[in-house]
Order: C-alpha cells, then structure tokens, then sequence
C-alpha cells in the first residue's frame, strides 16, 4: 500500500494524499478526512519509518489549546500578532508542567493551538499518523468539545480540562477539573467574614466551565447569606487582562461602589487592578480584590494578591495519569478527576466595620 494506491481509493491526486499526510491547510475539510480514514482503514503509514510501524508507539502526548474565535476572521492573535500561549498565566504554566510530568513518564510532547474550527483536523492528523498515542484538550467550550468528538475515532485517547462533561457523555468521557465552586465559595465566605456585603465580581468566560461554574458558586455564596446580586457590580469579562481593566471601570462607574471585588483570575485582576488605581482608589484601603488561581504574577503584584491556589502540576498529572492507564492497558475508560483548591490570603483585602 503506498500514497498512489490512497489516492486511487479515495478518488484524488496522489499530491492531495501528500499534502494531507503533510498537513498542508489549504485541502477541503471533508477531503482531508476521506483520506485520513482510509490512511487508517488500510493501515497506511508513510516515512517516519512507517510511521512508527503498526502497534508501536510514538511515545510522545499531546496538548492541544482550543481558543476557538470563528466570530474573528483572522483570530485576534493572529491579526495583532499576540502571544496566546507565552505570557499567559494559565496556558503557559499548565504546558510547563505537562512538559515536566510527561517528561518524567518518558514521554515527548508535541504542542498545537486551534484557532478555528477549520483547524481541528490537527488533532485528527496528529492521531492518525500516530504522531501521538494521547492527547489532552484544553480551553474548549462543549460546543468546541461535541465538534472535536465527531471528528475522532472512539479509541483516540482524550483527556478534556477545564470542561463540563455533559450527562449524557459521562460514559465515554475522561476529564480533569479544579474544584471551581468551593474556591469560588471560600472566596467568598472569607470577603464576608471580613464584613463586606456590598460585594462585585468580574465574570470569567461563561462559555468555559470555569467561568460558568465560578459565576454560579459567586450567586450561591451571597444568597446563602441573604446578600443581594446588584446587576452594576457585575462586569462580564473573558479571563483577559484587558476584560479586567474594562470590568473594573465599569463597577466602579455605579452609583454604589463594592467594598470588594471578586475577578475570576488573576489575568483580570491585573487589569482590575491598573483600574482602580486610574481612579484615584487604593488596595485594600478604598476597595478589597480577591483573584483565582494563584498565578506567579499574584505574589509580586502591589499589594499581592490574595487569590485561590490552583495546582497546575497536579492537573498535568492527574491528566497524564488518566491517558497511560488506559495507552498501557489499551482500554479507555470514562473517569472524572477533581483537582481540590485553597485561598491564599495575603494582602489585597481588608477587614471593615
């Protein structure tokens, strides 16, 4: 079986079957799939000496950052030549110790970003051409989630972060999440026993788990203690630094200040922070701000932040875990991991009579 042969039972050129096996992104979705199933069907496996031969291993995992934007034709990223992945405080640290654990199991790494739906095929490929032998997905909505899942066959080993697993997909799914609601509720039960009631948030992207789970546990924790939800100290934000800013000035332009601020991560909190200082406040004298996920950044940020510490490097163990024990036992099986939080409390918030 060679790329000729591919190409013949597919019904294409033979420079299509090639430019596919090369991931050239200009072939036409549903093309590219047709030739990766029969690739696959007919266990064809080009150069890479064979690619790996079949039933060998590549030893190397997966990590695909899923930060869909089909709204943005180009993606922000790229249009304005960002860094997604550099500086951010939870990609960049979460790949690192991907990388670490991953390296300590004997393990490479290949590393890949999605920017558009048109861009799934990556993973598809990645598996196919047993470039991997386990991937994990982080970042995706379920909607991104449910468009990956079509695409893959039932024995790629996935592993999803941060995602709400659906019930009727809890019986084929594995997942590792941080306990986003007691963070958020700890958080929370701590700005009230300093004796804040007036008390606003700036939202993650509700889109992701994450963001919706944390809004929720914010709603649950002031209805416990009778508190009431004013609509204006509530700044919808997207995890970015800019939505921080933005949230920020718009609680503070209502006619009712909060003594405290909730940001659902420290990102944003840095961009809360640059906006109550345009405003002539100070931290924590004027205006209490708590974040989530202990970020590096937290600690050094004036005043440091009190935050909600999230252990990155048990999330990247917990997700490589769960993909060796089902590539070693060649079993997939739906397993959901809860990664527990902590507050950390430093010196952003204040005690008020």
């Amino acid at each position: 079986m060679n790329s000729k042969d591919i190409a013949k039972i597919v019904g294409v050129s033979r420079s299509t079957v090639s430019r596919v096996i090369n991931n050239y992104p200009d072939i036409p979705q549903a093309t590219r799939e047709k030739v990766l199933k029969a690739i696959k069907e007919y266990n064809y496996y080009p150069n890479a000496s064979a690619r790996r031969l079949v039933g060998m291993k590549s030893s190397t995992l997966g990590i695909f950052i899923i930060d869909i934007r089909d709204n943005e034709k180009p993606h922000h990223v790229i249009e304005k030549n960002e860094d997604l992945l550099y500086d951010n405080s939870y990609f960049s640290p979460f790949i690192n110790a991907f990388i670490d654990q991953s390296n300590k199991a004997q393990y490479h790494v290949l590393v890949s970003t999605i920017y558009s739906s048109d861009e799934l095929w990556k993973i598809q490929s990645a598996f196919y051409e047993k470039r991997i032998d386990g991937a994990v997905i982080v970042g995706s909505s379920n909607a991104d989630y449910n468009k990956i899942v079509e695409i893959m066959d039932k024995d790629f080993v996935t592993v999803a972060v941060d995602f709400d697993v659906e019930k009727e997909n809890i019986d084929r799914v594995m997942s590792v999440n941080v306990n986003n609601y007691s963070g958020v509720s700890d958080a929370v039960e701590y700005l009230i026993e300093l004796g804040h009631r007036d008390i606003g948030i700036i939202t993650g992207d509700l889109k992701k788990l994450s963001g919706k789970i944390r809004f929720n546990s914010f709603k649950d924790a002031l209805l416990r203690h009778s508190l009431p939800l004013n609509d204006d100290l509530i700044a919808y934000g997207d995890f970015t630094e800019y939505s921080g800013y933005e949230g920020m000035k718009k609680i503070l332009a209502s006619d009712k200040k909060p003594t405290a601020v909730f940001v659902c991560n420290d990102t944003m909190a840095i961009g809360a922070y640059r906006a109550i200082e345009e405003c002539g406040l100070k931290i924590p004298e004027n205006i209490s701000v708590i974040g989530f996920d202990n970020s590096y950044i937290s600690q050094y940020m004036s005043p440091s932040l009190t935050t909600v510490n999230v252990s990155l490097p048990e999330i990247a163990k917990c997700s490589i875990d769960l993909l060796l024990e089902c590539i070693n036992n060649n079993e997939i099986k739906a397993m959901q991991k809860t990664v527990n939080v902590q507050i950390i409390k430093r010196n952003s918030c204040k005690k008020i009579d």
